[in-house]
Order: C-alpha cells, then structure tokens, then sequence
C-alpha cells in the first residue's frame, strides 16, 4: 500500500518531468461563445524530457520537429466557462503537491475574479494527476465546495480497479493511488458521465479515449462554429499536428491515443473550429491543413 506521502511526491512524478521556474497566475487566453464567457487560467507549468515527446523516434527527428535540443515546457491550462448562473470547470490543475512549477490554479482563479464557491460543474478530461490532483484543498476538502463534479465512467472504473496497478508501469502507480485517493474524497460528489451527451448546459463531452481509458473532450457551439476543449488528445504544438501518428511516451494506449488525434484534426479542420489545448502554449487557436499534416495557428 503506498502512503500519502508517496502519493504526493511521487517517483512517477520526478520521472515524467524536472523541476523549472514557475510561472505567475495568469489569465492565459479568453474567447466568447454564444454569450458565453470562456477564460483559460493557467496552473503553471513544468519540464519534461525530450524524448518523451514521442516513443521510438530518434531524438534528432524529435529536435527537428519541435525546434527544441532541450526539455520541453509543458503549460497547464485550465478553462472555466461562464454562462448565466453557471460556472464551469473544466479539469482543475494538479494541486500544491504535483510538481515544482505547477499548482498556481488558486491564484489564477483569484485573479481572474472566480470564487470557488461559485463555480457549479467541474468536467474532467481524465484523471492524470496535472488535471485532477487540484481537486481537493490544502484542507483535502474538495476545492469548489458547491460543485457537480462529473468523469467518464471508464475513467473512473479503470483508476478504481484493484487490478490497475498491473496495467501501469511501476512509475505510475502513484498516479492510481492519488486518483483513487481522491475519488474516494470527493464520493457521491464524483458522477460518472458518458460521452455523447451533455455533461452541463450546452457543454457536451466527446470521446477521445486513448490517452487515457476514458479520455473524453467537451465541445460548445456558436454563430462562429465550435469550440472543442480538448484536455490531452493533443499535447503538443507541433509534434501533435505534424507528426499526430507519433506516440508520446505518457499515451496510455498508443493506437487509441493516434486515432483520437487525427479524429480531432480532421474534424476540427473541417468545422473550422476554436480548440483549447491543455498543454498548448496559448491554449486558444484553430486547426490549419499544411500539405499532408496540420498546424496549430494561436489566436491572436
């Protein structure tokens, strides 16, 4: 049995990533969508290795593509959605005890003017710990007090199964225990969605399984077309859209994970819609065709 310690400072942790300078709590891109008010905040952000980036793939064709010889930053941003009486969550950050550099959802919130106890819905993406560890205060009471918290149930049977930890490498058993942790603190709170339906008003989850069991991505319609929020079915800002069949090393299934991808592309190409990406420095832009592949164009 792992402590809660070892929980909170994982070797999985260490493993994925090291250690950078934070980044202030800021408001990093904003958009309207049918009178809605969308706001990403960011969590802050950490480092990662290179090779990570992509299972197999010689680490000069990696440089070659994300025109980095270093680790990558990884940001973390999270959207909240503001429509009417409702306050939307979507995903809430990794908490103060994920990794150096991360855990700035807070002050983000408070700058953005957002009071925990406003917000109605938080919908998980999935329950990696950068998307769900932030679920639970310092007090480890759930951080949005008045919240209808909702995950895909194959997200939850798969973290909650006894048999998880031999569906994981041993690095990431850490990420089981700290998920099944917190879903046991959040109780009757947590409900089990599926995709396909709306999961709040106007906001419907989309099945992007791969990266996780129960990977799912929302989507919000406007006059303008739609905008997807798409948690980690695309991770990176080139490799993702260049190279979309390569396979991140954090890829829970990596065929799935591919599919999802170029489902993503392909449809948000087509729609010509806004995405968010959790990882995408920016957050905010729309999806463009270069030659056989694609590129992320950032608003603004």
């Amino acid at each position: 049995m792992l402590s809660r310690r070892s929980i909170l400072f994982a070797s999985a942790a260490a493993a994925l990533s090291q250690p950078m300078r934070a980044l202030h709590a800021q408001t990093v891109a904003t958009a309207t969508v049918a009178e809605r008010a969308v706001t990403v905040l960011s969590d802050g952000a950490f480092e990662m290795p290179l090779a990570m980036a992509a299972r197999d793939i010689a680490p000069a064709e990696i440089e070659a593509v994300t025109r980095a010889s270093g680790p990558l930053v990884s940001v973390l941003n999270v959207t909240c959605i503001r429509q009417g009486d409702a306050t939307v969550m979507i995903d809430c950050g990794s908490g103060a005890n994920f990794l150096p550099g991360t855990g700035k959802l807070g002050a983000s919130l408070e700058q953005a003017g957002v009071k925990p106890e406003s917000v109605t819905h938080v919908l998980f993406t999935h329950l990696h710990p950068d998307h769900f560890w932030g679920a639970l205060d310092d007090f480890d009471t759930p951080l949005f007090p008045n919240a209808k918290w909702i995950a895909d149930r194959r997200e939850i049977a798969f973290w909650t199964d006894p048999k998880v930890y031999e569906r994981l490498p041993e690095d990431r058993h850490a990420f089981a225990a700290g998920a099944q942790r917190i879903i046991k603190e959040l109780g009757d709170r947590l409900e089990a969605g599926s995709p396909g339906h709306e999961w709040a008003p106007g906001i419907a989850s989309f099945d992007t399984a791969g990266h996780t069991p129960g990977h799912v991505s929302f989507e919000l319609n406007g006059a303008d077309g739609p905008l997807f929020v798409l948690g980690d079915a695309l991770t990176h800002p080139q490799i993702s859209f260049a190279r979309p069949q390569w396979r991140p090393a954090s890829d829970h299934d990596g065929d799935l994970a591919v599919a999802a991808r170029q489902r993503v592309l392909a449809r948000a190409t087509a729609e010509k819609a806004q995405v968010i990406g959790y990882h995408l420095p920016g957050a905010l832009g729309r999806v463009e065709r270069d030659g056989a592949a694609f590129r992320f164009v950032k608003a603004g």
